[in-house]
């Protein structure tokens, strides 16, 4: 089962999605908020699952153009239907590949933003220089975690916000911020930072 949240696929990878549709609502929604996306910027959404995020983000701002990129062709098709109007105009994209392998050649996004998926990495490091890269000077970088399963404590929250904050560093980001959300099961933490 564990597999199936990291690449959902098939029927169950469908359930799968809607699952994680529910369970991360709030914190999608919280993340979004924090990102202060603005009208007309170019996003990239890092692990889309079900294409949620991507939904409320072209509905409520209708100049911006997204990109997706997630490991599952199952939530592939998922997002796709949700988001069919926006990928037939052309604003949003999605794509199936590892991110730390992810390449669109000169696009430069202003927000970038995870929502439950940088634990799944499997490069963490190499990813995080690579977004480095996509992102625009002044862009921002957004990560949100919430720990699940075995992990499900509030402390493993706080260890995340450190873990991810250190190595945002390391990777060159700046102006690192830590927020905090009780959202059950666990504690959720967001981290942003500024290229």
């Amino acid at each position: 089962m564990q597999k199936q949240f990291k690449r959902p696929k098939g029927i169950l990878g469908w359930f799968v999605g809607k699952v994680m549709e529910f369970d991360n609502r709030k914190i999608n929604n919280w993340s979004i908020k924090k990102l202060s996306i603005k009208n007309g910027e170019r996003i990239l959404e890092v692990g889309y699952g079900p294409g949620y995020c991507i939904k409320r983000m072209t509905d409520r701002f209708p100049d911006t153009f997204v990109d997706g990129v997630d490991l599952s062709e199952t939530m592939k098709d998922t997002a796709q239907s949700k988001n069919q109007q926006a990928v037939e105009k052309g604003r949003v994209r999605l794509f199936v590949q590892d991110i730390s392998q992810f390449e669109l050649g000169k696009v430069q996004y202003d927000r970038i933003f995870s929502v439950n998926n940088y634990p799944l990495w499997k490069d963490q490091m190499k990813s995080l220089h690579h977004l480095y890269s996509m992102l625009k000077e002044g862009g921002t970088l957004l990560i949100t975690v919430q720990p699940r399963g075995e992990e499900e404590t509030d402390g493993r929250a706080r260890r995340y916000g450190e873990e991810i904050s250190q190595a945002l560093q390391d990777a060159g980001f700046k102006d690192i911020t830590l927020s905090y959300k009780n959202v059950k099961p666990a504690l959720t933490v967001c981290v942003k930072c500024v290229k």
